[in-house]
């Protein structure tokens, strides 16, 4: 185990920003219960841990080829981009996307048109994992995948799910016979819609905006969550609807 540098602190607080990610091809994911569960997939993506000596004292085994590093708490908060700090934080390549095209024509996939918040995007992919969807495909103007509050909130869902930023002009184009999905408030109602058709890639519009209008023109069947007639909500949270779409889509 070694101590912290100032040249490795400097690294980890770069990856902060998106462009730095890109550069180095590496993110940070923080907390104990999430380390903890990178740890025990034994992932391969998992290149550096630091920890205080007191997280290290009770700490899982890591593999031998991890960089194990003892910061202070100080130091710790300081290289942190969140508010609460945590005992221990993880460096890790970020993973190539491994698009099933299969899976992707004959199951259940994401589109996500411009997701902002990271919070959001981070329930999102958690949920699409809890309900075995395995793509997410980020369109333009979704926060990044690899932002720390994303990895937070998701949950190590990184860890089993696929993400690739992609236009839906691209998209629409590599699944011209994939039926498209798009959540809007004039659709079918979304448990009307037959099991076996319950099968293609879904589309979660902008949480302030909904889907784009460029979007909208390529999408083949719009769907809507019923409101119930007591019900005086105006609208869903675009992670609350896509949590919903995803019970009612997954396998």
């Amino acid at each position: 185990m070694i101590p912290l540098s100032k040249a490795k602190a400097k690294f980890i607080r770069s990856l902060q920003r998106k462009k730095y990610r890109q550069r180095y091809d590496n993110f940070v994911a923080e907390g104990v219960k999430i380390v903890d569960e990178i740890i025990a997939s034994q992932s391969p993506l998992l290149k550096t841990i630091v920890g205080t000596e007191t997280w290290w004292e009770i700490a899982p085994d890591v593999q031998e080829n991890v960089e194990c590093i003892v910061a202070e708490e100080k130091a710790l908060k300081e290289i942190s981009s969140l508010v609460n700090t945590h005992e221990v934080l993880a460096i890790l390549e970020i993973p190539k996307p491994k698009v099933d095209d299969f899976t992707i024509q004959k199951g259940v996939s994401l589109f996500l048109d411009g997701i902002q918040d990271p919070g959001n995007l981070g329930t999102i992919l958690r949920t699409a994992d809890w309900f075995g969807i395995r793509h997410v495909f980020l369109g333009n103007g979704t926060v990044d995948a690899f932002n720390a509050k994303v990895i937070q909130a998701g949950m190590g869902a990184f860890l089993r799910l696929s993400y690739s930023e992609i236009s839906f002009e691209a998209l629409r184009e590599k699944f011209p016979d994939t039926t498209i999905f798009g959540a809007d408030m004039n659709g079918d109602n979304i448990f009307n819609i037959p099991l076996e058709e319950r099968k293609g890639i879904v589309v979660i519009g902008n949480e302030g905006k909904g889907i784009s209008e460029t979007v909208k023109k390529g999408i083949d069947r719009f769907i809507h969550i019923p409101k119930s007639p007591h019900g005086g909500a105006e609208s869903l949270n675009a992670g609350v609807a896509a949590g919903i779409i995803c019970a009612a889509f997954g396998r």
